[in-house]
């Protein structure tokens, strides 16, 4: 009896194996299904221009007009002053990082100066004035001279 279960053993093992095996076609043919699908093809409507259409392109404008408004004592760490609006161009937890904004703005010909609030993060002003006007100007000239990528949104400090 022994002697017979052993060799059965192997044997309904071994069926048990080979019966199992994965089928190649069906998985290739799954795979490639899926990779079909993933692939997005194109749709052509009526409103999709051909290829040797002329489209204009249009800048997308999303900055804000109206300049934001915002009061807090700082303190220039500069030498130099400000006056009652000023606008601030960045926001810094690192000094060396408002330093080097500063330099820039200063080699492109503005009076820049960093300031430090009572929370202790650095305050880039690129330049100040004494009247309202006269600081959303600069603003406005700031956010045209500089992309986006530089200078995000620009707002007035309010002292």
């Amino acid at each position: 009896m022994k002697r017979c279960t052993l060799p059965a053993l192997i044997m309904i093992v071994t069926m048990v194996m080979f019966s199992c095996k994965p089928n190649y076609e069906a998985t290739k043919a799954a795979y490639e299904k899926a990779m079909a699908a993933a692939i997005e093809k194109p749709t052509i409507t009526a409103d999709t221009p051909t290829d040797d259409a002329i489209t204009e392109i249009q800048p997308i404008v999303n900055r804000t007009t109206v300049a934001r408004e915002r009061s807090e004592s700082v303190k220039v760490i500069d030498n130099g002053t400000i006056e009652r609006y000023s606008v601030v161009v960045g926001t810094f937890k690192q000094k060396t990082n408002a330093c080097g904004m500063r330099d820039r703005l200063i080699a492109d010909g503005y009076e820049a100066v960093v300031a430090q609030n009572a929370q202790g993060v650095y305050r880039v002003i690129a330049c100040s004035y004494d009247n309202k006007a006269d600081a959303e100007k600069a603003r406005r000239e700031l956010m045209e001279h500089y992309g986006e990528s530089y200078i995000r949104d620009p707002w007035l400090l309010v002292k």
